[in-house]
């Protein structure tokens, strides 16, 4: 009798196990590994003072220690709130994945790991805001961006999911490594950077098999889409009410011209362009648009 022939496992498939495997040694869970007994006061910035959109500005030069202390606690609930209704639209590029493929895929139980992860971080994003005193800022234009609707399909949404996870990984990763940032807002940021680095992996493995598979026509589409897709994900880093709610004059203005602010939303992007020029989406005919935007260099 001879055996069964065992087909190879794809690249993605393959990560997926790597993956699953990973997140058994290191998950974590955010009400028992961050310290919510200590008060989100205002005697430590809760974000690096350059991650913050006003640094630099006028504004910035007339604020006290202590206002820039409380804007930056503000500017945390912030990119908390965004980070809620971030992982909301990746659980639903998710989930539409897992219902097309079977569960005898590697890819079926480690999507599920992500989804948990994706839960767990909105729980703790959200016990940061409620601790925080601040309002519950809501991202507006999110709900513009139906992915659904853009070409490339599937693909298209791992592109976004990169996008994403890229812009808040940078910050994280300054946060998490200072030691004069808040202790909760570093325990939050080192959780974030551990768990969501399985899921830029396992994004760059789909999208570097998946997009060579769309047609030529889909590429470019797809291509020509990109950058504007990212760049609604990149003004969401500036939420215009917390310049509001704490009586900054022109501060939503100011935060979106400031030079130092648009030179890091380039830099936190820098990797993910880089790996989207490898693939072909960044090339000489798409790099102006990404230019133009403020996206790229």
């Amino acid at each position: 009798m001879q055996n069964a022939v065992t087909e190879p496992q794809s690249r993605t498939a393959t990560k997926a196990a790597q993956l699953i495997a990973a997140s058994a040694r290191t998950s974590f869970d955010p009400f028992a590994d961050v310290d919510w007994s200590l008060p989100l006061d205002d005697d430590a910035y809760h974000l690096p003072p350059e991650k913050l959109p006003l640094f630099g500005t006028p504004q910035w030069d007339a604020m006290t220690q202590d206002t820039r202390y409380e804007y930056s606690r503000h500017e945390c609930a912030a990119l908390c709130g965004a980070g809620i209704w971030f992982e909301n639209k990746l659980m639903q590029i998710v989930l539409r994945h897992l219902a097309e493929i079977p569960v005898t895929d590697p890819s079926h139980r480690y999507l599920l790991v992500e989804v948990a992860d994706e839960c767990r971080h909105s729980t703790m994003f959200g016990e940061y805001i409620r601790r925080a005193g601040t309002p519950a800022y809501r991202p507006a234009g999110i709900d513009d961006l139906d992915v659904d609707a853009l070409p490339g399909g599937r693909a298209m949404g791992y592109l976004l999911i990169l996008a994403i996870e890229e812009l808040l990984d940078v910050c994280n990763r300054a946060t998490m490594r200072d030691d004069a940032i808040h202790p909760v807002s570093r325990q939050i940021a080192r959780i974030h950077v551990l768990e969501e680095a399985r899921h830029v992996s396992f994004a760059k493995a789909y999208l570097g098999e998946e997009w060579p598979k769309l047609s030529d026509t889909e590429r470019a589409e797809a291509a020509a889409v990109a950058p504007i897709a990212v760049d609604v994900v990149a003004k969401l880093m500036v939420h215009d009410d917390v310049a509001l709610t704490l009586g900054i004059a022109d501060g939503a203005e100011a935060a979106r011209a400031n030079p130092h602010h648009r030179a890091r939303i380039v830099g936190d992007l820098a990797k993910l362009v880089d790996f989207l020029t490898e693939l072909g989406v960044v090339d000489d005919a798409t790099r102006p648009e990404w230019v133009a935007r403020g996206l790229a260099a």
